[in-house]
């Protein structure tokens, strides 16, 4: 597989920021919810959680509009991939579910502040099936995603899923998989390499 930089894009929940690890810390620390991050089974996940819906409502809320508000970590090594590519291939394409994309741009701002506003492409779609029109627009080739029914509707599609490990993807599929953004970076040719 070569990667070339201006031809991947990302998922931003998941795979650029660790938004569920902070829902379970959340859910724990707010509303006594009893939930184990690995257990996540399930990427609809709250099939399999047991909680009070208004406060999964909030939740959700408060993840999508303040996500620069909180303590939303980007995952370990997004940072230094994400600024390389801005520096070498921008725009950064990322590609989220979110409603807006405001919330994002202004995580990035705070989290990433080496990636100048103008190197970085945030496109929100609402619904992740609607990803599939931005990918094909933007001339992707290879998304990084870590939920399997978006990756398979790529496939679909031409466009190369690489799946980022998650215990609700951890089925039986033929994509290739990344536990760590380093190796999301040894899949990218940097500069002819």
């Amino acid at each position: 597989m070569e990667i070339l930089a201006h031809e991947i894009a990302f998922d931003f929940d998941g795979v650029v920021a660790d938004t569920f690890r902070l829902f379970v810390q959340m859910a724990k620390r707010d509303y006594d919810v009893d939930i184990d991050y690995e257990s996540i089974k399930e990427y609809d996940f709250l099939r399999i959680i047991k909680m009070d819906q208004d406060h999964v409502a909030q939740l959700f809320s408060t993840l999508t509009y303040y996500p620069h508000e909180l303590d939303l970590e980007p995952n370990a090594g997004a940072a230094d991939v994400l600024t390389r590519i801005a520096e070498t291939a921008p725009p950064i394409s990322v590609v989220t579910a979110r409603p807006i994309s405001g919330p994002v741009e202004r995580w990035f701002e705070k989290n990433i502040p080496r990636i100048r506003p103008d190197s970085i492409r945030i496109s929100a779609t609402s619904e992740s099936t609607a990803k599939l029109e931005i990918l094909k627009q933007h001339g992707t080739r290879f998304f990084v995603e870590d939920r399997l029914d978006t990756c398979h509707l790529i496939a679909a599609q031409g466009i190369t899923p690489i799946v980022f490990d998650q215990p609700w993807n951890r089925e039986a599929h033929p994509y290739t998989v990344v536990k760590c953004w380093d190796e999301i970076d040894s899949l990218i040719t940097w500069n002819g390499r």
